[in-house]
């Protein structure tokens, strides 16, 4: 899923972006997910304070309480790594944008044509990083290997990423936490790695690091036992094997 703020004073232009991107990602099959914000201000709170985390911005440049720029300048002290592309009918400011690091700039009017372009090339750079799982956490943004983690686990609306030491033996492991939804981990996650299993509703465990696996539980690497809830162990014993058996296959 693409996690995409669209940024603008102009309420009715942010309607058109939201339409538009709903419309294309519905025909080139994209998930996506929208936010508008109408002031560069509450974008940034949003991200501060509400941990929200967006892959993909549209900003635009002139706005009255914090404009694009320096809203631009405080996602990236916050060290995300997050597309921006400008929206905006002055490019006399393409100077200043540069130090930004901007994905793109698209002049007002909106051209449909250049606004597909542009969107298609940002799904194709967010792809190439579906080898990381990202998340907010303590005001600061984070990018994690798929095969450094061991477990996600719910409790309530908090997360916790069990993430594992470098280096094969994949022991001392650390904990971080974010607030989310399991279903919402589950689906990032498994659109785009399939090696990670939803044993119970409050844990997903990478394949990779289950030591022992039971009727009733896995048992990690690092000890840890882990229930299977019962309405999942047909489901998981099938996944189980097979993801065994490719493992094998790759083995010899």
């Amino acid at each position: 899923m693409i996690s995409i703020a669209i940024c603008d004073d102009d309420q009715a232009l942010t309607g058109v972006v939201e339409q538009l991107l709903r419309r294309i990602a519905a025909e080139y099959g994209k998930d996506i997910v929208c936010e508008a914000f109408f002031d560069g201000g509450s974008l940034i709170k949003a991200v501060t304070e509400q941990r929200m985390c967006f892959d993909l911005v549209y900003l635009d440049i002139e706005m009255d309480d914090m404009d694009g720029i320096c809203t631009a300048q405080a996602l990236r002290e916050l060290e995300l790594p997050t597309l921006i592309v400008y929206l905006s009918g002055h490019e006399e400011y393409l100077k200043e944008l540069f130090y930004t690091e901007p994905f793109r700039f698209l002049s007002k009017p909106i051209e449909e044509k250049n606004f597909l372009k542009v969107f298609l090339s940002a799904c194709d750079r967010l792809r190439k990083r579906e080898g990381y799982f990202s998340f907010s956490y303590n005001k600061a943004f984070h990018r994690v290997p798929y095969d450094q983690i061991s477990c996600f686990e719910s409790s309530g609306r908090v997360i916790s990423i069990h993430i594992a030491g470098k280096g094969s033996e994949k022991t001392g492991s650390r904990q971080d936490r974010f607030y989310g939804k399991m279903n919402d981990i589950e689906k990032q996650v498994t659109s785009t790695n399939g090696r990670f299993l939803r044993i119970h509703q409050s844990y997903l465990v990478n394949f990779d690091y289950i030591r022992t696996f039971a009727p009733t539980e896995v048992i990690m690497l690092d000890g840890r036992k882990l229930q299977i809830s019962q309405d999942r162990r047909k489901d998981i014993r099938i996944r189980f094997s097979n993801l065994l058996r490719e493992k094998g296959d790759k083995d010899g």
